[in-house]
């Protein structure tokens, strides 16, 4: 941590000289009077030494309450290193007070929260407990919470023991920290385990429930051949096992006792892992471990999910404004085919964008490369993926949906392909719905939703070409054309849309129009990160060599026709294609295709490469060097 008191020491005191401070300091949102021994290493300040901070305000407690905390303990170069203790204190008075011992005393009801240990370059290192209390009278009423885990070196060991008012939990970890053998939950007062999870080195093998009812048991298919990947037990893979768990299994583990021990147990860790992170150099928070399939997403599997997530967040904006506009809901009482269509858009919303919005966000939480294809569908549509046709029964007149060119949609096999066509459908149909009811609105309505959009267009307009000045003013090394082209582009588009004269075809090409804003937006934000990335993968692609004869280890380029043939072959192609044939139509196919190809970058270091680098010796086609780097299914011909 940086302090602003050491900035104007004397530049003969920033040595190694161990110096001290003593006053007020404010660490995340607690603030106290601390002290604390110190050493300035060039810009930095590294704590190093004893360290205390703590606060307790007796005015406060007798007028109303107090909130107290102590930290205490050891650093060492800037880690916390040794015995640490810390207390937090909510806490109220009666204002009566007694004298004893020649002192005047107050006696105190609220809440005590108190841990300590040992730390090694700032992980926990052997028993750790973590303690909250009831205090009424200046005396413990009763514990509310209690944690008691061994570490070494930050890895939990052996057993542990986490308990509050209603239930205990037990367990143990093997010397790596993989959960191993029965984790038992004991509600308070019983025998018997009400909910147990059985591992096998870290492999969750069942989890067993018992109530009023009996005991349930699910069993998890496990495959010892399949490719394992160790993570954390969070709420991460607790999801993982939600769409492991069979499809038609009903237990809810968010809702089990076991995850929300865990859970309660973590934001106790946090709080002392943000203190001591904030101050210097930390991995306190107990990571417990646990094996999983592990299922990686490959180039494409990544294109159709950012091709799903456009599609749904497209989607997402038609059918919410349909949905809840007023002058619609309002039409539909007294028109059978207004009545029709809103029934249409709330079908797409619940059978088509509620499972997707779930595809979305389990890629956001990096939860798909864990489970299969399989299971990710078979939860999402447990009664098989919607159909085509949109049957609508609540009207007098039942009658059905169906796109003009649907058979060009393929929703059949379980993949992230047949997901991305349900995506494309939901958006397409929604597109058309939306075009059929706009005839059914007022031109009132109408006009001010294209007031909106032109508004908003005027906005992203100027909030472009304002991108697009800083960036070719402030960032060295960027290709002015291509920024240049990207604005000419912006502002050919806007001159088009203000020549229109009728209002539907204005509506419709506004909509295009923000969509192509958005991703020119994008695209010069991708552009203008081209020098970095470039700087990045030349510094990836450089090796450690010994020179015997300077005696020195110097770096060396490795893999040269890979990166030849990124700064050579495929940055130019992409700058080419922004200065000659951009368009609306292309712009979002060129930015994922640029995006995907620095992440080929990162990942071609790690490969063995040596027979593509054979192939890249005298290849100068884009499009061969970008099959060679495999992600020629991401390039369309344009």
């Amino acid at each position: 941590m940086l302090f602003a008191l050491c900035v104007c020491l004397p530049l003969a005191l920033q040595g190694q000289e161990t110096l001290h401070y003593a006053g007020a300091l404010q660490v995340g949102k607690y603030k106290g009077e601390a002290g604390y021994d110190y050493k300035v290493v060039g810009q930095d300040t590294l704590l190093n030494g004893p360290f205390i901070m703590e606060r307790s305000n007796l005015e406060a407690l007798l007028e109303n309450e107090d909130s107290s905390f102590l930290f205490s303990g050891t650093f060492k170069d800037n880690f916390p290193e040794g015995f640490w203790r810390f207390q937090f204190g909510e806490f109220q008075s009666n204002s009566e007070t007694q004298v004893i011992d020649y002192q005047y005393r107050v006696l105190i009801s609220g809440t005590q929260e108190e841990t300590s240990g040992t730390l090694k370059m700032g992980k926990p290192d052997g028993p750790w407990t973590y303690t909250v209390q009831q205090i009424k009278d200046s005396e413990v009423e009763k514990t509310l919470f209690k944690s008691s885990i061994v570490f070494e070196d930050g890895i939990p060991q052996r057993s542990f023991r986490v308990e509050n008012e209603n239930s205990t939990l037990v367990g143990r970890f093997l010397r790596n920290g993989l959960a191993h053998d029965e984790w038992s939950l004991y509600a308070t007062d019983e025998v018997e385990a009400v909910e147990s999870w059985f591992f096998n080195n870290g492999l969750l093998q069942k989890i067993q429930n018992r109530d009023d009812n009996g005991t349930k048991v699910v069993q998890l298919s496990i495959d010892s051949t399949k490719r394992k990947k160790t993570i954390n037990l969070d709420t991460r893979f607790l999801s993982v096992l939600q769409l492991q768990l069979p499809a038609n299994d009903t237990l809810n583990i968010f809702e089990s006792g076991m995850p929300k021990l865990l859970a309660e147990n973590t934001l106790y860790y946090q709080k002392i892992d943000d203190i001591l992170s904030e101050l210097g150099e930390s991995a306190f928070l107990p990571e417990f471990k646990v094996e999983v399939a592990y299922f990686p997403l490959d180039s494409e599997e990544i294109m159709q999910l950012d091709s799903i997530k456009v599609h749904f967040e497209k989607s997402k904006i038609i059918s919410e404004s349909l949905l809840d506009n007023t002058q619609l809901n309002i039409l539909k009482l007294s028109d059978e085919e207004a009545l029709f269509l809103y029934s249409v858009v709330n079908s797409i919303s619940e059978k088509f964008l509620g499972p997707i919005k779930k595809v979305v966000d389990y890629h956001e939480q990096d939860i798909l490369e864990f489970v299969t294809r399989d299971q990710l569908i078979g939860k999402l549509w447990p009664l098989g993926k919607p159909s085509k046709e949109i049957e609508v029964t609540d009207i007098k007149l039942p009658k059905s949906f169906v796109l003009p060119n649907a058979e060009q949609f393929e929703f059949d096999g379980n993949t992230l392909t047949s997901i991305r066509q349900l995506a494309q459908y939901a958006a397409y149909s929604l597109d058309s719905v939306q075009q059929l009811l706009n005839d059914k609105l007022t031109q009132d309505q109408r006009q001010q939703e294209l007031i909106a959009l032109e508004e908003e267009l005027i906005a992203q307009s100027k909030g472009l070409n304002s991108l697009i000045d800083s960036i070719g003013n402030n960032v060295p090394g960027i290709d002015k054309d291509a920024l240049l082209q990207i604005k000419a582009l912006a502002e050919t588009s806007l001159s088009t849309y203000s020549a229109m004269e009728e209002v539907a075809s204005k509506f419709s090409y506004a909509g295009e129009l923000v969509d192509c804003y958005t991703q020119l937006n994008l695209l010069t934000k991708v552009i203008a990160e081209l020098p970095a990335q470039w700087e990045e993968i030349q510094q990836n692609y450089q090796d450690g060599v010994w020179n015997p004869f300077t005696a020195t280890v110097m770096n060396e380029e490795v893999k040269r026709r890979i990166t030849a043939a990124y700064s050579r072959v495929l940055v130019p192609y992409f700058l080419n294609w922004a200065q000659s044939d951009l368009s609306c139509d292309n712009v979002d196919e060129l930015v994922v295709l640029m995006q995907n190809t620095y992440q080929r970058m990162n990942e071609l270091r790690n490969e063995d490469t040596s027979k593509l680098e054979r192939k890249l010796r005298k290849e100068q086609d884009p499009k061969m060097v970008m099959q060679l780097f495999n992600i020629q299914n991401q390039v369309k011909e344009n």
